[in-house]
């Protein structure tokens, strides 16, 4: 109890709670509503053509990795250290955007051919299409940012503006499979508009859009490389596994594991934006003290949010999904490990390697859990061919990195 309290103080003592507060607002709005509008979607569309909505959502996060290329962690951390100059953050919003623009052409460029020679991308090459122009949103919207200000309030309520537009839309317009196309048109056309709105208000701050030397572009993709290649790995990860489920099993099933995560999103969201909200406190004066009480506290949260999917996953799924979808329960129940293992890594990840610069041990951890993953998902399917075998190999995967994040900091002394 004297952790907690410690702990309390120093987060009401400084912006750090607010932060907090709006960082996973801006994030739990999203998979709310989401959450809300998710069973008149599925019940209208049907399981097959969200589940090929999500199988194509998932191919067009390689190419989000692509244009984000890791520049959000270094620009934040640029940002807190930055925070009064406003020629400072003139010259590092200016060159993330116009890094990001090129990015997001050369992923239009590059895709372009699968949706000449993949068949499956081909034949679905609208939605594709809608999906990567969704991705200018990650051009548009700085929310690292209004977190390196500490100023995510109005990072809120632009996402949940818009994000609410996306209800009435939703239910106007959506009544049948072929409307699935409508959907991600809706989606995308909203979340490029919130993109729009956060990128004026930006440079309604006194922030220049400007000419950026190319020394700055080159200290900006050297510092994000390897975030980049962190994110990349991570993604891959997560997306081939969702591929293979299509591919091998069929669209129907990757709806039933879309909902699985779907289940543990929400709290997934809080144990996340933990970590991200006290970043900008915390990497200043990441003692070894103040770690180890953050872990200690942490472990106790990951543990409750399980027993939390146990307890109420069962009938949040029968809510969500009805009963064509409940094979999901399990495949929650198993996912739910994830949210343990990924509050701890975050936590050694952006407190303990960030703040002393060993960038290559972020991304040799993440190395890590894709060989873990993509070996035991091999091993599982061969010897019981499912679902249950892609979901334990991701948990197993995050147990592989926390034994990475702890030998590494014995063997490098730092903590």
């Amino acid at each position: 109890m004297s952790i907690l309290r410690d702990i309390w103080r120093k987060l009401v003592s400084s912006r750090v709670l607010e932060n907090y507060s709006y960082m996973t607002a801006l994030t739990l709005i999203s998979a709310l509503i989401g959450f809300l509008i998710y069973p008149y979607v599925i019940r209208r569309v049907g399981a097959e053509a969200f589940g090929l909505y999500a199988f194509m959502l998932a191919l067009a996060a390689y190419f989000q990795i692509l244009t984000e290329y890791g520049f959000d962690m270094p620009a934040t951390k640029y940002v807190v250290l930055h925070r009064d100059d406003k020629e400072a953050l003139s010259e590092i919003i200016s060159a993330v955007f116009w890094s990001k623009l090129a990015l997001w052409l050369a992923a239009v460029a590059i895709a372009v051919p699968l949706m000449i020679w993949i068949p499956i991308v081909r034949e679905n090459s609208l939605i594709f299409s809608i999906l990567l122009l969704q991705l200018l949103t990650t051009v548009l919207y700085p929310t690292w940012y209004f977190q390196g200000m500490k100023n995510m309030r109005v990072a809120t309520y632009i996402n949940l503006a818009f994000r609410l537009l996306q209800v009435p839309l939703i239910i106007w317009l959506i009544h049948r499979p072929e409307d699935i196309v409508l959907y991600a048109s809706i989606v995308a056309g909203t979340m490029v508009a919130g993109g729009i709105c956060a990128f004026i208000y930006v440079f309604g701050q006194g922030i220049r859009l400007r000419i950026v030397p190319r020394g700055t572009f080159r200290w900006l993709f050297g510092e994000a490389t390897p975030f980049f290649l962190t994110g990349l790995t991570g993604n891959i990860k997560e997306k081939v596994l969702t591929h293979i489920i299509g591919i091998c099993f069929g669209m129907k099933e990757v709806a039933v594991y879309d909902l699985a995560n779907k289940v543990i999103q929400i709290p997934r969201i809080f144990t996340q934006s933990i970590n991200q909200a006290l970043f900008p406190e915390v990497a200043a004066k990441a003692t070894a003290e103040r770690v180890h009480k953050i872990l200690r506290y942490e472990r106790w949260i990951g543990v409750l949010f399980m027993a939390g999917i146990a307890a109420v996953g069962y009938w949040v799924i029968l809510f969500l999904g009805g009963r064509e979808l409940i094979d999901a329960y399990p495949i929650a129940i198993i996912l739910s490990g994830t949210l343990y293992t990924w509050l701890i890594t975050g936590a050694y990840l952006q407190f303990v390697f960030i703040p002393q610069d060993h960038y290559r041990l972020v991304l040799w951890n993440q190395v890590t859990a894709l060989v873990t993953c993509l070996v035991l998902a091999g091993i599982g399917l061969w010897c019981y061919p499912g679902l249950y075998a892609i979901a334990g190999a991701i948990t197993l995967s995050g147990v592989a990195e926390i034994a990475f994040c702890r030998i590494a900091c014995k063997k490098y002394r730092l903590l």
